[in-house]
């Protein structure tokens, strides 16, 4: 018994403390600055920035304008796809059509994979910026995406994300962690996905896993299966509201059931291809991770039961504290202060992960998505793109 519950401690600390600290070392030993895809020299290729939309009339028009607005040197096209939306989406959209906004629109529903996967074929630019129809991008987000293609062996960029609202939310505070990894992860060249709200590729390198696929996640570790870099940009802003916590965790719950099985086939390439880094990337930092409420609750279940003995008895009774925090924050969440949230945004996050799992599991996993729907609105709404 004790030896399974050091097995579950090590796996559950393993993301959050052994991963960074590694990346820490290996960051050290090859002295490389946070964006090394930056060359100094001007580059501006052509763009196609790409938005998978379904029911977004609400917040399209003002995304065009921000992206109208970009202060980008060379030629960008801006390309909606509809997903079989049933407001005003695609009359806005086409109402921008003197300025070379295009429309494509799917009379049935195919997710935001396989608008994607159609969006690439209609794109003329060398490089693609995916975005989200809620985003507004900081003036120079797109130049600040697209400079490290100068350096040839660039083949993805990441962005930063950042929530619009000044409270303390499931998605911010997580974001803060990750966008520190990630930093870690640019200066080897090798952060491991990327935020769909604001994220470049080139186009030969927009390479989905099957004809059904072509998730963020997805077409951000492709490149570097095929020998690529991919970096993170934290110039290339981008602003974006931040959902409510239920509207998060089906949000999660969905991204986790599809992106288990994009990992395990990423694993699969990248153990083919000799990427041995790339493959301890996914397991410690994702698989893991995912995994982490499994790992805690048997933690928490294995100190009980070893009850009798001194150091598992304090053990178990600073889980159960921290679980009943959560709880607390559940309950109390407006009249907390943030710090003591932590333990609830965890659970949230954990819960959403351990339920994604058991739908892919169950064999249903989600693949299509409904807009962000306001607060005024009473039907509960899905998670969004």
């Amino acid at each position: 018994m004790e030896l399974l519950f050091w097995i579950c401690a090590a796996l559950f600390f393993t993301p959050y403390v052994l991963y960074p600290m590694l990346l820490l070392l290996l960051a050290a030993l090859k002295h490389r600055k946070a964006v090394p895809g930056r060359t100094g020299e001007p580059y501006h290729p052509p763009v196609s920035v790409l938005i998978a939309a379904r029911n977004e009339e609400e917040v399209i028009g003002q995304r065009i304008e921000n992206l109208l607005g970009q202060s980008y040197p060379g030629k960008m096209e801006v390309i909606v796809g509809s997903d079989s939306s049933e407001d005003g989406t695609d009359e806005i959209v086409r109402s921008y059509s003197d300025r070379g906004v295009r429309l494509f629109r799917s009379e049935s529903r195919l997710g935001k994979p396989g608008i994607l996967q159609k969006l690439k074929e209609l794109a003329t630019g060398e490089i693609l910026v995916f975005t989200d129809a809620d985003t507004v991008f900081a003036e120079k987000t797109v130049a600040e995406l697209v400079s490290p293609f100068a350096n040839p062996t660039v083949g993805c960029v990441d962005g930063s994300r950042r929530n619009s609202l000044d409270t303390e939310s499931c998605e911010s505070t997580y974001w803060k962690y990750e966008k520190a990894v990630k930093q870690l992860c640019s200066r080897l060249g090798a952060v491991l996905g990327a935020t769909g709200a604001v994220f470049a590729v080139r186009k030969d390198l927009f390479l989905p896993l099957s004809p059904s696929r072509a998730d963020d996640f997805e077409l951000a570790v492709m490149p570097r299966i095929s020998g690529y870099k991919c970096l993170f940009n934290g110039d290339a802003v981008a602003v974006e509201p931040t959902p409510d916590d239920a509207q998060q965790y089906k949000r999660m719950v969905r991204i986790v059931s599809w992106m288990t099985v994009s990992a395990l086939l990423l694993v699969g390439k990248a153990l083919a291809r000799g990427k041995l880094f790339l493959v301890l990337q996914l397991v410690l930092h994702k698989a893991l991770r995912w995994m982490a409420g499994f790992f805690l609750i048997a933690i928490t279940v294995l100190a009980g039961l070893m009850w009798a003995q001194p150091p598992y008895r304090a053990v178990f009774l600073l889980l159960m504290a921290f679980h009943l925090l959560a709880l607390l924050g559940y309950l109390l969440k407006d009249h907390l202060p943030s710090k003591l949230l932590l333990p609830y945004y965890f659970w949230l996050m954990n819960l959403s992960s351990i339920m994604g799992l058991l739908r892919l599991l169950a064999g249903n996993p989600i693949e299509t998505w409904e807009r962000r729907k306001s607060a005024a609105e009473e039907t509960p709404g899905g998670g969004r793109a």
